[in-house]
């Protein structure tokens, strides 16, 4: 098998390194995550809700995915949703304004 070219190198691809140490990507920081005017939607089979949002990054990019809620974190938000809009009725309401 010597002097004869295969066409095939068995030499490993050469890598150019600036530092001893691995580059790791930052991953982008999420400014918000906005829901979208869409319908809600629950899957008896798997118990799952699923609420389309829009996910915004600081860097002005945003993702359109879904957040996925089982049961009781789909309990749990339902109550903090309907404490957040009792609250701003009571504040648009109160003689005082906003409190």
């Amino acid at each position: 098998m010597h002097g004869t070219d295969t066409g095939r190198s068995s030499a490993l691809p050469e890598v150019a390194t600036t530092s001893s140490a691995p580059t790791v990507a930052t991953p982008p920081f999420v400014a918000q995550v906005v829901p979208l005017r869409r319908d809600v939607t629950y899957d008896h089979k798997t118990q799952t809700a699923r609420m389309p949002v829009e996910v915004q990054f600081a860097d002005g990019s945003t993702v359109r995915t879904d957040l996925l809620m089982n049961p009781s974190q789909l309990h749990a938000a339902s109550i903090q949703i309907e404490r957040a809009i009792t609250t701003r009725e009571a504040a648009r309401f109160s003689p005082l304004g906003p409190l």
